[in-house]
């Protein structure tokens, strides 16, 4: 009874902050049309990683080099999920990027196979099936080809799905507040250090209110609170799960883009969303079946 109530607990947990991180789809499409994009990570990257450090102070016994380079390579990987995230918000509707990004729930099982050896459970490949035909639904149009924005949009969902095994295996072994601190502070140095190298940004930006809303808002809630749950808590499920529980990211950004951008989805596109809400029901129903025959 109590694995089963760890695992709920932590399927709700990564569903609350997909939600969380859906909210944001729209925020950052319009502080990067305010702002130079790279930039904006690493300044919200930054932020995050200043309060982090303050946590990790009283923590810093438990601080490892295993540690250290098993937060490299989470950092490294989650560096290229913002990195063409953010581009493509850029260049493409935060309703489109939302959704291409749930693409991940196609590359998270596979990896996990190959990787972890974890084979997912009948209910969550049924699960599989259903998000990605509800994503299809909500994701093409008439037209098959991929703009630039929709491109990059779907690099990032296979970084994503990276990321998701990596903070499978690595969480187990070191201290989440730790490992999600390296990750962020990965994330941060090579943000700025690529915004060095391309960008040219009008710092004066950072005085218009509502790119410093965003930068406070990604930076406390969206990173530092979420990055901290998703370490701690995917552990005590499976990757596929994880990246189901994921799936209502895209939702929550088009609930978002529609009220804060004006961006309004078609209704097969509604549709596909209740078989994203569908495959979230079957993932849970096999979690059920399978912790009943455990004795």
């Amino acid at each position: 009874m109590q694995n089963k109530f760890r695992e709920y607990f932590a399927d709700g947990s990564l569903l609350f902050i997909s939600l969380i991180w859906g909210s944001t789809f729209i925020i950052i499409k319009q502080s990067v049309e305010l702002f130079e994009p790279i930039t904006f990570v690493g300044i919200r990257f930054s932020i995050a990683l200043a309060i982090m450090l303050i946590f990790c102070w009283f923590r810093r016994e438990l601080f490892s080099f295993a540690l250290l380079k098993d937060g490299l390579k989470i950092g490294f990987t989650l560096f290229l999920v913002f990195t063409f995230q953010t581009l493509a918000l850029k260049y493409a509707k935060a309703t489109e990027v939302g959704f291409l990004t749930g693409t991940y729930v196609l590359f998270v099982p596979i990896l996990s196979a190959i990787f972890l050896k974890k084979h997912p459970h009948i209910f969550s490949w049924v699960g599989v099936v259903l998000s990605t035909a509800g994503m299809l639904m909500i994701t093409l149009t008439d037209s098959i080809s991929l703009s630039t924005g929709q491109l990059f949009a779907l690099i990032n969902a296979f970084f994503i799905g990276v990321q998701i095994i990596m903070t499978d295996k690595y969480s187990r072994k070191h201290d989440a507040m730790l490992l999600t601190t390296v990750e962020v502070g990965v994330v941060a140095i090579m943000s700025l250090l690529y915004a060095a190298a391309f960008e040219n940004p009008d710092m004066g930006g950072l005085k218009h209110p509502f790119v410093m809303y965003s930068l406070l808002f990604n930076a406390t809630i969206a990173t530092v609170f979420c990055f901290f749950v998703q370490m701690a808590m995917q552990k005590h499920t499976t990757p596929t799960k994880a990246a189901i529980m994921f799936t209502m990211e895209p939702i929550s950004s088009a609930f978002f883009s529609f009220f804060i951008g004006g961006e309004v989805l078609m209704a097969k596109q509604y549709m596909g969303a209740a078989l994203i809400v569908l495959a979230i029901v079957a993932a849970e129903t096999g979690t059920l079946l399978r912790l009943k025959k455990k004795p």
